[in-house]
């Protein structure tokens, strides 16, 4: 007796499968027993990077649904992928995922008959890697983000690793109904995403693994910039509670640079506070073409994830990056946080920063250095854009508004940050701020001196003349 196996469309809802899908076959069988094949939709289309379902069918050979009935799915080679049993319509729901592109052959399995079929997976336009660190007391933020990454176009795949408070962490795909789904969960065992070893051999593997046209990172946590006046030393983005660690930007910059391999991300973007720092953006200016990040601090629900269900295929890493400072404009536009004055996001060309920080220089070297007189009033007035949370001096200054500032009170030409700031929201005191891009700039020496071996570690001051003209100014004696 031939046990008959019946591969419906993938993805289809098993209410809906009618009677008249089922072709007819008079080979002799008792009822309740497998004993018909038909296979439906073989050769269908699925993007890579999300979770989909093979529905199969098993029937008697009166046509009626055979329940409690193990189907077993394998790749081509014989390794084992899922299983699940008949539901009394006759149904197994078998999930299936593939990383890559291509076509795959598969085969289903009812007690040793079988069944091999063709599945065919294309390139989201977008794969968007979410760095989740929630191990902390933004925890309660993470659930609505989830909830809004869920809206994804159907050209969209989203990987997200998670990191809670508790035991239950693991890697996260979005099936094509835009349901979570783990792909690998684990318990007992607590995620570090403060870890910068951790952070490099994930992105290694997906690096590796995963095909699509375009490829961003998102890190969402806490930030500091460059800044170490948190419980973590020399700390700046990702910070884990639990663990108590946090990855610093120079780590960042070493750990991408080395799994792209010469490459880069198209967006590198910053769900964080305070991370739209010149010195970050020159940093990490090679490990992708732009990156989205906020000068000042965020409030705690970050940024809108809707802007995921407006990418279509067309949509190149300027189009989403601009998507992204817009859902994030719109959304505190309409939802107004209370005591909130300031706020910005922006895109930044890393391809125009370098040339940026080469004509800055020449401006410190050849006007700053005598003009002290000029930036002391400046001082007085511009944004600022970060307070020591100790001795609250002022540590970051907007660095759009120091240079038009400066414009205003001389005849000099002046560095111009739109050429890397190409495109912004960003307001304060409710007043506009043209290109939201924070620059090191502390109002006395003993705050310079507190920052000075974090700032070190960065190439800024290296390549630059920046750190001597504070000195300069400060009137600090080396």
């Amino acid at each position: 007796m031939r046990w008959m196996i019946m591969l419906v469309s993938l993805f289809l809802v098993m209410s809906c499968v009618p009677s008249s899908y089922f072709l007819d076959d008079h080979t002799q069988g008792a009822p309740g027993i497998p004993s018909k094949v038909v296979v439906l939709d073989g050769g269908t289309t699925h993007v890579a990077g999300r979770y989909t379902y093979v529905i199969v069918g098993v029937l008697d050979e009166s046509n009626f649904p055979v329940s409690n009935v193990t189907v077993k799915l394998y790749e081509q080679s014989g390794v084992y992928i899922s299983e699940a049993k008949t539901d009394s319509s006759g149904i197994a729901t078998l999930p299936l995922f593939s990383t890559k592109s291509g076509k795959r052959t598969f085969y289903v399995e009812v007690e040793g008959y079988s069944y091999s079929f063709d599945i065919y997976f294309e390139n989201p336009t977008w794969l968007f890697v979410v760095w989740l660190g929630a191990d902390n007391d933004l925890e309660e933020f993470a659930n609505r983000d989830l909830e809004e990454m869920r809206s994804a176009s159907e050209n969209v795949s989203v990987v997200v690793f998670y990191d809670g408070g508790g035991i239950y962490d693991g890697i996260m795909v979005l099936d094509e109904e835009g349901n979570w789904r783990f792909i690998m969960g684990i318990t007992e065992i607590d995620l570090n995403s403060g870890s910068i070893e951790d952070l490099k051999y994930w992105m290694g593997y997906i690096l590796k693994n995963f095909t699509a046209e375009h490829v961003a990172l998102i890190l969402w946590n806490h930030g500091g910039a460059w800044l170490d006046d948190s419980m973590y030393s020399l700390k700046a983005v990702s910070y884990d509670y639990s663990q108590g660690t946090a990855i610093t930007i120079a780590d960042l910059r070493g750990a991408l640079e080395s799994v792209l391999n010469g490459g880069k991300l198209d967006i590198l973007g910053f769900d964080a506070c305070l991370m739209g720092s010149l010195e970050v953006i020159y940093e990490l200016r090679n490990t992708a073409d732009y990156i989205v990040a906020s000068s000042f601090l965020e409030p705690g629900e970050g940024w809108d994830y809707t802007f995921l269900s407006e990418i279509n295929a067309s949509s190149e890493p300027l189009d989403v990056g601009k998507l992204i400072v817009d859902k994030y404009k719109e959304h505190y536009l309409n939802h107004p946080q209370p005591g909130l004055n300031s706020l910005s996001l922006a895109v930044y060309d890393t391809s125009k920063v370098k040339s940026f920080v080469s004509d800055f220089n020449i401006f410190v070297e050849n006007d700053l250095n005598s003009s002290t007189d000029v930036v002391n009033t400046i001082y007085l007035d511009v944004v600022k854009i970060y307070y020591d949370f100790f001795s609250n001096d002022a540590v970051l200054i907007d660095l759009g508004d120091f240079l038009d500032e400066y414009v205003n009170k001389t005849v000099s030409s002046i560095p111009d940050p739109s050429s890397f700031v190409v495109y912004s929201y960003g307001e304060t005191e409710g007043q506009p701020l043209q290109t939201p891009i924070s620059i090191f700039m502390p109002e006395n020496s003993s705050c310079y001196s507190y920052y000075l071996d974090s700032y070190l570690t960065l190439s800024f001051p290296y390549d630059t003349s920046w750190d001597e003209f504070l000195e300069h100014w400060l009137g600090i004696q080396q």
